[in-house]
């Protein structure tokens, strides 16, 4: 037996096995696809190649024949691995439960800034304030913010800077017109809609928030008045 084949290609086998099932170190998850992909094929390459080199090293102290008995062994491995295969996968319940969505962690306090010159309605802008209601610290930006009167816009702003929020605090996002936007006593109502990016830290996956609200002016207390403006949730979401 040739011991300096056997014991490469066993060094060979425990370096392939290692690259392939070593438990992960915890930055793991940030690791590119790729390379994963590229340590998984090196370890089954580097493993293929030291059982080749291990079998060479007992090839002369095997019994005859020794094909067949290469054959039974390469099955045995075969059958083996698929006996793993079968006990280790994972249930479609435990895949179901992989892909829940990220909890939301946020809440909003919302205001449409209007006023009342005494004629006609003016729109300002628009306040968004996200609350922290999680027990991690996040950043938060807005993406978008988004609005119209009768469709027609009136407002519309770009992706904000991130903010840091704590637990349990808030903070206040403002989009404003540079000049108030004076309304026609004819409007029907004033359409918002905005989304919200948050991540804790340190990070554990963005989520995206969206929501789409509707104000219709009622002229209850006639059109010499304020109109009231009492919002409708047209559309929302959590990703």
């Amino acid at each position: 037996m040739k011991w300096e084949y056997v014991g490469t290609g066993l060094a060979f086998v425990g370096i392939g096995i290692t690259l392939m099932v070593a438990l992960p170190p915890p930055w793991w998850t940030k690791m590119p696809p790729p390379l994963v992909h590229i340590g998984v094929i090196v370890g089954t390459l580097l493993t293929v190649v030291g059982v080749i080199i291990a079998v060479f090293g007992m090839w002369p102290v095997l019994p005859s024949p020794k094909i067949p008995l290469l054959g039974m062994g390469v099955a045995f491995v075969i059958f083996v691995g698929c006996a793993l295969w079968f006990w280790v996968v994972p249930d479609k319940s435990f895949l179901i439960e992989l892909a829940k969505p990220l909890k939301r962690l946020i809440a909003y306090n919302l205001t449409l800034v209007t006023q009342w010159n005494g004629h006609n309605p003016l729109m300002h802008g628009y306040n968004i304030r996200v609350d922290n209601v999680s027990s991690d610290t996040i950043t938060a930006k807005v993406v978008f913010v988004r609005a119209d009167v009768d469709g027609s816009p009136t407002l519309v702003t770009g992706q904000g800077s991130p903010v840091i929020i704590p637990q349990t605090q808030g903070s206040m996002f403002q989009a404003t017109l540079n000049e108030d936007a004076v309304l026609s006593l004819d409007a029907k109502a004033i359409n918002v809609e905005f989304e919200i990016s948050y991540d804790t830290i340190p990070e554990t996956g963005v989520r995206r928030s969206y929501r789409k609200l509707s104000y219709p002016l009622n002229w209850a207390n006639g059109k010499s008045s304020a109109p009231l403006l009492e919002p409708q949730t047209i559309d929302e979401w959590e990703k």
